[in-house]
């Protein structure tokens, strides 16, 4: 009875005696635990440098003033830009940026009615002179100020679609004026 017992395998994860063991079981990796083989020690590997997920666009400006600053005169706004129509941009306006800037773009959202987020600025002349399509567009991609990034909620289309609205809305705030500046396609992309 001792030898029976004995010969049983307890541990219901591994099969006993296999022959030709690596055949069956796969020296796979199992996600986020310590890995030897790397010199990092970690199973989770990071895309090979340049690659880039299908479907998406690169952005090669930095999160920094600098930056934001060059994305003003940003040449990187895409060619469909002028002919999109502003109205596809405003049910994703409503759904990720009226609570803050408001319906009108006035900076009158839901958060700063009750005083949850201060200082959102309209989309007018007046309170924002020198925002471009490009400037805007980082900000989406990084964020600045109480804003934070909206990359990874929004498809590259759908950022376009926004920013084509928000310049819409501030046509309406100066009076009817242009609503969206030409991109300066003198502009460099990277830092």
């Amino acid at each position: 009875m001792i030898a029976l017992t004995a010969a049983c395998n307890w541990d219901k994860t591994t099969p006993g005696y296999v022959y030709m063991d690596d055949m069956y079981r796969s020296p796979s990796l199992e996600a986020y635990q310590p890995a030897t083989q790397f010199a990092d020690g970690l199973s989770a590997r990071k895309p090979v440098a340049g690659t880039v997920s299908r479907g998406e666009v690169p952005y090669g400006l930095p999160n920094t003033n600098e930056a934001y600053e060059l994305s003003k005169r940003n040449a990187e706004v895409p060619a469909y830009f002028a002919e999109l129509n502003a109205e596809d941009g405003k049910v994703l306006y409503g759904q990720f940026c009226s609570h803050c800037h408001g319906e009108k773009g006035d900076g009158n959202g839901i958060l700063m009615q009750r005083e949850k987020i201060l200082g959102v600025p309209g989309y007018g002349s007046d309170r924002l002179p020198d925002i471009t399509p490009g400037s805007a567009y980082h900000v989406i991609m990084h964020g600045k100020n109480n804003m934070g990034s909206h990359a990874s909620q929004l498809s590259y289309d759908e950022r376009w679609k926004i920013i084509k609205y928000v310049f819409q809305l501030r046509a309406e705030q100066n009076g009817g004026g242009a609503a969206a500046p030409a991109a300066d396609t003198t502009a460099t992309a990277a830092l």
